[in-house]
């Protein structure tokens, strides 16, 4: 992991070095959002960086500004490309979930959309998301049969979003070529691995209080955590995840993010 810093704890306090917090889905990243926000001044980050942030200029615009804190979902290879020209260095940060609780909620977030009073968002969503909705919304989610026929026969926008997504963030770059649409392998274990020496954290949402500490030494500027969940999942429907068969379903699109849940447990216990 990469280097840390001592901790400021002054209301005013400057970090050393810009952050870059790769916000992957699900894993309690709007939580961390509030809580870097809180520390550093909202007017220091900026958020959903996916949506505002399309070329090295507008970094290089964001980082004159004042901006010190950058984070979205916006997976390592496009930040290589939006960072490609800048000279100061960013710490890297980010945050994993035990990987069938995560695309459980990640299938979640989705499905809320079919809610009647989320149509408005759901209207709002592209073409290909829609899709997807509208497929898990056709599903039984207690069926394992019918959960796995969904789960096997992903689409290409499909598989981007729920096969190992959280893997998938550290070594693609979310375009949509033919590269970003193949199933991750244990082949990528060691691409996946070289991307995690990068990080100064890699933190576990399961273990969020202690985490913050490392998060908070690892960028020099004291982060206090919170009571209240953020933007947690609404469906009204829920896999059973301890049901032992629908965890081998959910194992099936997740085999490369155990092996990462697995080394990062085990890094950041040492």
């Amino acid at each position: 992991m990469g280097d840390m810093a001592t901790i400021d704890a002054s209301p005013a306090a400057r970090l050393s070095h810009p952050v870059f917090f790769m916000h992957i889905a699900k894993t309690a990243g709007s939580y961390l959002n509030a809580c870097l926000s809180d520390a550093v001044g909202p007017d220091r980050m900026l958020t959903h960086i996916e949506n505002r942030l399309g070329s090295d200029q507008a970094l290089a615009s964001a980082l004159s500004s004042g901006i010190e804190v950058f984070s979205g979902h916006v997976m390592l290879g496009l930040w290589d490309k939006l960072a490609s020209s800048e000279t100061r260095k960013f710490r890297l940060v980010t945050m994993v979930r035990e990987p069938i609780a995560h695309i459980a909620s990640h299938i979640h977030w989705l499905d809320h959309y079919n809610r009647p009073d989320k149509r408005p968002g759901y209207r709002a969503l592209d073409e290909d998301h829609r899709r997807i909705v509208d497929r898990i919304g056709s599903i039984n989610l207690k069926d394992v049969g019918q959960l796995d026929a969904f789960l096997t026969g992903l689409s290409g926008t499909e598989m981007r979003l729920l096969d190992n997504c959280q893997s998938r963030y550290f070594i693609m770059s979310g375009g949509r070529d033919i590269e970003t649409t193949r199933p991750m392998t244990l082949m990528d274990r060691d691409a996946v691995s070289n991307a995690m020496r990068r990080f100064s954290v890699i933190a576990c949402q399961d273990n969020l209080d202690r985490d913050i500490g490392r998060i908070s030494l690892a960028i020099g500027i004291r982060i206090e955590t919170r009571n209240e969940r953020i933007n947690v999942a609404q469906s009204e429907r829920r896999i059973d995840i301890e049901n032992p068969v629908i965890r081998q379903v959910l194992s099936k699109r997740t085999l490369v993010d155990q092996w990462l849940w697995r080394h990062v447990v085990k890094g950041s216990s040492t």
